[in-house]
Formats: C-alpha cells, sequence, structure tokens
C-alpha cells in the first residue's frame, strides 16, 4: 500500500475494510499530513542516522488499530516498525485527528445556501424545513477513574462509556458532535449541551432558511404557511421542541401512523452512520 495502490476493485474492497478508509482518501490524508506538517518528527533519522519510519505505514497502522482492534505488538509483527514507535506515533494521530482533522471534515453549514443540499434531499423526501437527524450514542471507555464509574455506566452499557450526540445529513456526513459526556447521560441532557441543536433552537444557526408547510386558514381550506429556520429529526427521547421533531409515540389515526413510520425510516441515516463507525 505504501509503494504502489491496489489494482483491482477486490483489492480495494479488501483495503476499505482493513482500514475502514477508501484509498484515495488515504492518499489525501497522507498528501495534507506532509502539506501540514501535522506529524514532523515521523520520518526524520534517529540519532545513527537511520530513516524514519514511513508515515504511510504508521498512519495505516493507527487506522488498523481503530478500524480492527489491532495490539501494537501486532503491528510490530505486520510492518517491522516497534510498537513503542506505533504507541506513541497513535497519541500523536489521535490528538491531531482531534482537532486539524476534525475541523476540516467536520463542520455545520452556517448559512442558508451552504445547507442547501441539506435540505433539499429531506424536502424530495416530503419533509421541507428538515436539515438533519441528530441522536446520541455510547463508546466504551475504559480505565474510567474509580469516582467516575458510576456516573459513565448507563442503562444500555455493562461497560464505563462516554455519550455523544451526533448530527449528520441524508447523506450520512457527519455535521456536528458533542465532547465525550458520562454515559448516563441522556438524549435530553446531550441536546442541551449541544451547540447546533440550541443554536438551531434560538435562531443563531441558519435563521435565514425559509420554508412552507400546508396549513388551514379560518375556512378550513389548505393554504401554504411560511416558516423561517430549520428542525432536526429525532427521537422521542429529546426535549419537547419546535426544532426537534420526532415520531408520534402514540399515534391516533391512520394518517399520524403513517407520518409516524415516514419520519421514522428518515431519522435511520443517523443510525446508518453509528454502524458505519463501529463496523457493526
Amino acid at each position: 500500500y505504501v509503494k504502489g495502490r491496489p489494482e483491482t476493485l477486490r483489492q480495494m474492497v479488501k483495503f476499505r475494510r482493513r482500514f475502514r478508509m477508501r484509498y484515495h482518501v488515504f492518499l489525501e490524508l497522507i498528501k495534507i499530513a506532509k502539506t501540514a506538517e501535522w506529524f514532523p518528527g515521523a520520518e526524520t533519522a534517529d540519532a545513527a542516522g537511520r530513516a524514519g519510519a514511513p508515515l504511510e505505514l504508521l498512519v495505516l497502522g493507527s487506522l488498523r488499530y481503530l478500524g480492527r482492534g489491532w495490539t501494537f505488538d501486532d503491528l510490530e509483527e505486520a510492518t517491522g516498525i516497534s510498537e513503542e514507535r506505533h504507541r506513541r506515533f497513535f497519541h500523536e494521530f489521535i490528538t491531531v485527528g482531534s482537532t486539524s482533522m476534525f475541523d476540516k471534515w467536520v463542520y455545520f453549514p452556517k448559512t442558508a445556501e451552504e445547507a442547501a443540499n441539506c435540505i433539499h434531499e429531506y424536502d424530495q423526501a416530503g419533509h421541507p424545513g428538515a436539515a438533519f437527524s441528530s441522536d446520541g450514542t455510547h463508546v466504551i471507555s475504559e480505565k474510567v477513574p474509580a469516582r467516575l464509574k458510576n456516573a459513565h455506566l448507563g442503562a444500555k452499557e455493562s461497560h464505563t462509556a462516554r455519550a455523544y450526540n451526533m448530527t449528520v445529513n441524508h447523506r450520512r456526513r457527519i455535521l456536528n458532535t458533542t465532547r465525550g459526556s458520562p454515559c448516563s447521560w441522556n438524549d435530553k441532557t446531550l441536546s442541551s449541551f449541544d451547540e447546533v441543536l440550541c443554536g438551531i433552537d434560538n435562531g443563531t444557526l441558519l435563521s435565514d432558511v425559509i420554508f412552507e408547510l400546508n396549513g388551514y386558514d379560518e375556512s378550513g381550506c389548505i393554504v401554504k404557511v411560511k416558516y423561517s429556520g430549520v428542525y432536526a429529526i429525532v427521537d422521542n427521547g429529546y426535549l419537547d421542541r419546535s426544532t426537534l421533531v420526532c415520531p408520534i409515540k402514540y399515534p391516533a389515526s391512520h394518517e399520524e401512523d403513517r407520518w409516524s413510520r415516514w419520519i421514522e425510516s428518515l431519522r435511520k441515516d443517523v443510525e446508518c452512520t453509528f454502524g458505519i463507525l463501529k463496523g457493526r
């Protein structure tokens, strides 16, 4: 993978399965990392003048550690680079990933023009005004301090974990995520600390978006009613806000049941994103 690219489709599929990333995205990541000097000490020679480990192998090792659960000893056996070198580089990789990489690839649209593609897809699905889906997920986190263990044990997990609230568009592109919180926090608490969901609710984000919904006038005729802003599709565990639309928990008619099933189907985009990230 360092000296030559996969030539067949089968090899491309294997690369993505092994490293959880497409090969052309991997090449782009390496190019940006070298240009921006994210890892300045990766390929430098040691005191004896021996060449340093190739950045490509170190990045592939970190991706395999994250995506397939390999140990650093496994990486040493596969690459010929010491497990200590892999361990030290992995911490650098995580630091860069949570700062420079995160800011480059995870960002939320600020204007109506930037959010047009996201809104258009939901509009075509029959939900004008919807711009994204949001939900919480848990990521297992071992070695939690004893005094914080109870806070990091939730009803869904037998292990200690951190909770995140993630926002994605219908193409499963991650637009925003909160910082890790104790696993005992539910969706209502997470959304209260989510800057995007709070910004949508108080009108500081995407308030320039205008959309229309059907309504009734005084005579009972159907008319078009204009609204400003956007809303997120969520499940029933979130706060009761006009900007957080969830399925009807107890439908009273066939129309309500059909609408709830429809919006629940659209909300699967965020669930699919969780599955992709966790390799399910």
